[in-house]
């Protein structure tokens, strides 16, 4: 239709499309959160396909990220969510606001099987999932957007544009948070995937390979799986400071990508001066 569609104009049709298809799937009854994490990749679908009919050329797909598996990111992405994840929940624990209670199985899982049925659940996520949202936010988004605004402003707002996404699925639905304060989770949910996004964004543009963000986001939701399924709260607080969008993951984001983005500007700041010197 559009084959000629500016990036800024690329941007602003597929935030449209997603957030509208999340809306829309937030009020389909006994929606499961697996479909709702599909919107981005079927908002993808309607951009390449039926708006700038992109998806039909190999360029178009290439630029998706499917293309290179990214194996000297997969390291950081396994390594670098367990840092925000087990600081959150240590800091309820040892504060009391809640327990760590290992009961005789996980959920029905028995622990002679806990890793193998683990480990299936990662992978079977990465490839269903977390790439249903990655294919998404920085497979296709974060390459058009930086197209238009450069890659920090890009960041942020893929950032930001991926934190009201889950807004509908908040509100109306219980498969996301069910019983938390609106009024503190929503902010949080921003603020937490805005923070994020420099970082998994890092991962993906480095590497070439949007499967490094989606073992990135899949590592992210695991632990927070696994040591929420752990933890019983005993304080309304300990949820919004432990967990997947609590206040510990949105400040150790924050740190790090100020971190990221210092050590850059650092690095381009010396380069010049070392092409002089030699």
């Amino acid at each position: 239709m559009f084959k000629s569609l500016k990036d800024s104009h690329k941007t602003i049709c597929f935030t449209v499309i997603v957030l509208l298809l999340a809306l829309g799937f937030s009020y389909i009854p006994g929606m499961l959160g697996f479909t709702y994490m599909l919107t981005p990749t079927l908002a993808v679908l309607i951009m390449m396909l039926v708006v700038t009919r992109d998806g039909y050329t190999k360029a178009g797909w290439k630029r998706l990220g499917l293309h290179k598996l990214g194996l000297k990111g997969w390291a950081a992405a396994l390594l670098v969510p367990v840092l925000p994840l087990a600081a959150s929940f240590a800091a309820v624990w040892l504060t009391g606001l809640s327990s760590l209670v290992v009961r005789d199985d996980f959920e029905g899982i028995s622990w002679t099987m806990f890793l193998p049925v683990m480990i299936f659940i990662f992978v079977k996520t990465v490839l269903t999932n977390s790439l249903g949202e990655e294919l998404g936010w920085r497979g296709y988004l974060l390459p058009v957007m930086m197209g238009s605004m450069g890659k920090k402003p890009a960041m942020l707002l893929n950032g930001v544009i991926h934190g009201v996404w889950h807004f509908p699925l908040i509100i109306n639905t219980d498969a996301y948070h069910a019983g938390e304060q609106l009024w503190i989770l929503l902010p949080l949910t921003v603020a937490s995937t805005t923070f994020l996004a420099p970082v998994i964004g890092e991962v993906r543009l480095r590497t070439g390979s949007v499967w490094t963000s989606s073992i990135f986001h899949t590592m992210h939701n695991w632990l927070w799986l696994i040591l929420g399924t752990l933890t019983v709260n005993h304080s309304e607080s300990a949820q919004y400071i432990s967990g997947d969008m609590s206040i510990v993951v949105v400040l150790f984001y924050a740190a790090f990508t100020f971190y990221l983005w210092n050590r850059k500007a650092s690095t381009d700041a010396r380069a010049p001066m070392a092409r002089f010197e030699s």
